[in-house]
């Protein structure tokens, strides 16, 4: 019998196994994407690429003034108070909840992520910069609403210790935190979908990552500015916090690899792009 050190390895290199072929399959959806640009602009993406694959931590920055100040007016101060809020230069793609298959991806322009590290609970909210500038009062209104949302959604869910959920599952996460999102921000569905139209247009021209690595890459930001944001931190305030300091801490453990398997992602991309270069006679990689 296969011993649990060893069948945990096993599950690890199986998931591992189909999450590369994941990356894989859309590198390509995402180089026939980039194929329609200029050569030049393609390659300033794959430097954009490379910076984040040797600086995971260059993917955040800390908000300016103005941007603070316009998300604390849509969202609220109070509700931000203990939220650490970045921005993010690329796009983030993540499986498909509408569409499970090997190359269906769902294109996001910002992610709600709750850590435990050094100690602290830590709430982070980051948003991509070139939506942040793009996008009107109502659809930035809505992201932060939805994201607020998820976080309230999953933290509920986390009490009744409702852990690795189904896709379906996360589907109805997802719609019922959309649902929220619209009643609360009081956007119309027609500008719900001129936003998913401006994500569409802004990610094809922005370089998009996998939302695992943006995760891994969020940590390493908040390692290296840990003096200054550890004031955001909280102790553990109940039991259940309690019991989910080990399993959390322990996903930290995966930065790494996460990182590591960011590179596969990013030599299947340049691989889809080498003939675009050829083509118009300059040499993209």
């Amino acid at each position: 019998m296969t011993s649990p050190e060893k069948q945990t390895e096993a599950q690890r290199n199986s998931e591992d196994a189909a999450y590369v072929a994941w990356l894989r399959a859309n590198a390509k959806t995402l180089a026939d994407i980039f194929k329609r640009l200029d050569p030049y602009r393609i390659q300033n993406l794959i430097r954009r690429y490379e910076t984040y694959r040797d600086r995971p931590v260059s993917l955040y920055a800390s908000l300016s003034d103005a941007e603070e100040r316009a998300i604390k007016k849509h969202a609220g101060t109070e509700r931000l108070t203990k939220i650490i809020m970045v921005k993010t230069d690329p796009f983030i793609f993540a499986p498909s909840i509408v569409t499970p298959a090997d190359a269906s991806l769902d294109l996001g322009t910002a992610i709600f992520r709750r850590f435990f590290i050094h100690g602290s609970w830590v709430s982070v909210i980051a948003l991509n910069e070139t939506f942040l500038t793009a996008a009107s009062e109502s659809m930035l209104r809505y992201v932060l609403e939805h994201e607020l949302a998820q976080g309230e959604i999953y933290t509920e869910m986390a009490e009744y210790k409702l852990q690795n959920l189904s896709p379906d599952m996360r589907g109805v996460v997802h719609e019922e935190a959309r649902m929220k999102a619209i009643k609360r921000s009081g956007i119309s569905e027609d500008e719900v979908e001129q936003e998913r139209q401006l994500i569409i247009e802004l990610s094809g021209r922005h370089p998009v990552v996998p939302v695992h690595f943006a995760s891994a890459a969020l940590v390493t930001y908040l390692r290296a500015n840990w003096a200054q944001l550890q004031q955001f931190g909280a102790v553990s305030q109940t039991e259940m916090e309690r019991e989910l300091e080990g399993p959390t801490a322990s996903l930290l453990d995966r930065v790494e690899r996460a990182i590591e398997l960011y590179g596969v992602f990013l030599r299947a991309l340049k691989r889809e792009l080498t003939m675009t270069g050829a083509e118009y006679g300059v040499a993209v990689v």
